[in-house]
């Protein structure tokens, strides 16, 4: 540490000596901005932010020493890192007295003040000290599972943590692996990652400490950057997704989604993209019997259901309410398809008690705890980007439903999950498609688009709107229904009989302003355009053939995302490749 050759990478005379490892650096200031972030969001207890502000300097110190060498860089990097490591190690020492802020404290202060002198005095000794904090990590980690305290150091972290050290070796210049102009440091993975195990530690450090109040950094990040990918799938694969009455969702009260299933995997995709984050979904066990989904569905925080219909125990599903209860105490929000089927239905299937089981069983640990329905109609299930509308119902407070309390056994009383079990289903139904066939569906929806034409004079009118009108010409009488979907059959044999479409009875005058904006628009990035179509030409191939293979309508949007998320991807890697190195480097991909 203390000379310009403990790291493989060239230092030369541009601004920054050693650009991957300076600019890598920066990790540790990401890190201890985060952490910040989650005292001042009274997710993490203030003495964290002893933490956060070392890792910060030890970014800043880092990003000074490999930049431009010299007394303070290897200051604020020596002491920054001996005064983290302390901090953790005061604050597993302190843990067994049952002090675990205070220790971790002191161990902060401590070890700043010991690690300065060391640095003036003797500056060689700084492996020693991080050497000693440590095996006193290790200790006391030790020590607290004999007393059979809650496991900081899982596995998984173990694990990256040992990936970092290999990295750091890796980085030496006596490695093998040393290549001294190459943008691929190990030094600069050993920054990324200890970052990452900083985090990580606060994350396990503070869940064990307070269960009830962990901070969940990497789910939360998980959830939000899934959420952004599905948002992205969404208006990829649909015209245009409307959101109607977001507003009746709660952002400070633990929540229980409940949405209608209609459209297999395309249905879980869309809520997480209207939320913005994923929440947790329950999805049926026989999933996790697909070996290579299982990472995947690890990754979303899926929770398996067992359902008696693919050969399951309900009995098994006890793991799995407490699951959802423990979430839910934490404020997080779960989502359940209550249909427990999906299908290109005309209307809501029965609704399963399971929701209201949950919702009830929840109570003791989340006694705010609301039902929130969400209601999904696509204007087509066959069309590869058609348009859809998102409803949120109006909450249901489920302490209102807790009359008899629950058994011994933790489940709810059989009348009180009935009566909630009712009220979900009449407030799913208010926010869903509910025709009586799938002809009356469609007959419906073409002729509350025509009446919202004429009403607007708009030729292409709101999804949306259409499906409201639609949905209330669906309450009306049967006498009524039949004569509005008589005129319509009426209008449309009409129409074919002259050959024209309904586009074609309200004209539109193109704008000169928009005409003109098209031509310019093709003008300067019409080359861009074809070369993208190009590109992904075979990628639309693909969805377009594969999805025309599928046969039932439900599953052809499940088809059709999975087709493109992996195509797309491919395509994307294999242009990337293409436009770097040629087609060598695709060949050799």
């Amino acid at each position: 540490m203390s000379d310009d050759t403990t790291d493989c990478e060239l230092r030369d005379d541009w601004l920054l000596e050693q650009d991957v490892n300076a600019w890598t650096s920066l990790a540790y200031v990401a890190a201890g901005m985060v952490l910040g972030w989650e005292v001042f969001r009274s997710r993490l207890p203030r003495a964290a932010y002893g933490l956060a502000a070392v890792v910060a300097v030890e970014g800043v110190g880092s990003f000074l020493y490999h930049g431009a060498a010299g007394d303070l860089s290897q200051f604020l990097h020596d002491v920054a890192l001996i005064a983290a490591l302390c901090f953790i190690a005061g604050w597993h020492v302190g843990r067994l007295r049952g002090r675990a802020d205070a220790g971790s404290l002191i161990g902060l202060f401590s070890g700043g003040l010991v690690a300065t002198a060391m640095w003036v005095f003797v500056r060689d000794a700084t492996n020693v000290i991080v050497a000693v904090a440590l095996v006193v990590i290790v200790i006391a980690s030790l020590v607290a599972r004999r007393r059979g305290m809650a496991a900081v150091w899982s596995w998984p972290l173990i694990a990256f943590g040992a990936v970092a050290v290999t990295s750091w070796g890796l980085g030496r210049p006596d490695s093998p692996l040393c290549d001294a102009e190459s943008l691929l440091q190990p030094h600069g993975l050993w920054h990324v990652l200890t970052a990452t195990v900083a985090l990580a530690w606060a994350d396990r450090a503070y869940a064990a400490g307070a269960p009830d109040r962990a901070p969940r950094l990497f789910r939360r990040f998980t959830d939000r950057t899934l959420g952004v990918m599905a948002r992205g799938l969404v208006l990829a694969f649909h015209r245009s997704v409307e959101v109607r009455w977001r507003e009746r969702l709660p952002n400070d009260r633990p929540v229980l989604i409940v949405a209608n299933h209609g459209n297999g995997f395309v249905d879980p995709v869309v809520v997480a993209g209207v939320l913005g984050r994923l929440p947790r979904f329950l999805g049926k066990a026989a999933l996790w019997k697909v070996v290579v989904a299982r990472p995947f569905l690890w990754l979303a925080g899926v929770l398996p259901i067992f359902r008696t219909a693919d050969g399951d125990r309900a009995t098994d599903n006890a793991s799995v309410f407490a699951a959802c209860h423990e979430e839910l105490a934490q404020r997080a929000t779960v989502a359940i398809f209550p249909e427990g089927t999906t299908g290109d239905r005309p209307a809501l299937d029965r609704v399963k008690s399971g929701a209201s089981r949950i919702a009830l069983g929840a109570l003791p640990t989340a006694p705010d705890v609301v039902i929130v329905p969400i209601g999904m109609a696509f204007e087509s299930k066959v069309e590869t980007r058609s348009r859809a509308v998102v409803m949120f119902g109006d909450p249901i407070d489920v302490a209102e439903f807790a009359g008899r309390g629950l058994g011994d056994d933790g489940e709810p009383d059989p009348s009180d999950a009935a009566a909630l079990t009712a009220r979900i289903t009449d407030a799913l139904e208010r926010v869903s498609p509910q025709f009586a066939s799938i002809e009356e569906r469609e007959v419906l929806r073409a002729t509350a688009r025509e009446e919202r034409s004429v009403a607007t004079g708009r030729l292409e009118v709101s999804f949306a709107d259409a499906e409201i009108a639609a949905r209330r010409m669906a309450l009306a009488e049967q006498a009524t229904r039949d004569r509005v979907m008589n005129a319509y059959r009426e209008y449309a044999t009409r129409l074919q009989l002259l050959g024209i479409r309904a586009r074609q009875l309200h004209p539109r005058r193109v704008s000169v302003g928009r005409l003109a904006l098209s031509v310019a628009l093709l003008i300067v990035a019409g080359s861009m355009l074809v070369t993208v179509t190009v590109i992904h030409l075979p990628a639309i191939l693909i969805v377009v053939v594969g999805t025309g293979l599928v046969r039932s309508t439900a599953t052809k949007g499940t088809a059709r995302m999975l087709l493109g998320l992996v195509s797309l991807l491919t395509t994307w890697t294999l242009a990337g490749a293409w436009l770097a190195d040629g087609w060598a480097a695709v060949a050799t991909a």
